[in-house]
């Protein structure tokens, strides 16, 4: 059986691919990840907007791979503290990478 150039380059770049980890996880897997990610950030997003944390900062996050990434500002830095640990319990939050400047008057 004779191969044109495009289905070996193609078979080539799908051996290639499924030897990194990212490909090699079907699109199932990813999918998942995905909407892990998706429900994390949505149930952070959740527990910065209750009444106790709220006022107290000018908030973004961003969560992919369980990693929560704040951004944004506080006015204290026992806010900042109280926002990483209460995002660190939030459930599929695996690490939280603050990002957050510290600012009495935004």
């Amino acid at each position: 059986m004779k191969m044109s150039f495009l289905a070996r380059a193609l078979l080539a770049a799908t051996l290639a691919l499924s030897a990194v980890p990212g490909f090699a996880a079907g699109p199932a897997d990813l999918m998942a990840s995905a909407d892990d990610d998706a429900l994390a950030e949505a149930l952070v997003r959740r527990r910065l907007s209750q009444d106790d944390l709220a006022p107290y900062h000018r908030l973004e996050v961003v969560v992919r791979d369980g990693v929560a990434t704040l951004t944004g500002s506080v006015r204290t830095k026992s806010t900042l503290d109280a926002v990483v640990t209460e995002v660190g319990k939030v459930a599929g939050v695996d690490r939280v990478d603050d990002r957050v400047k510290v600012e009495p008057n935004p």
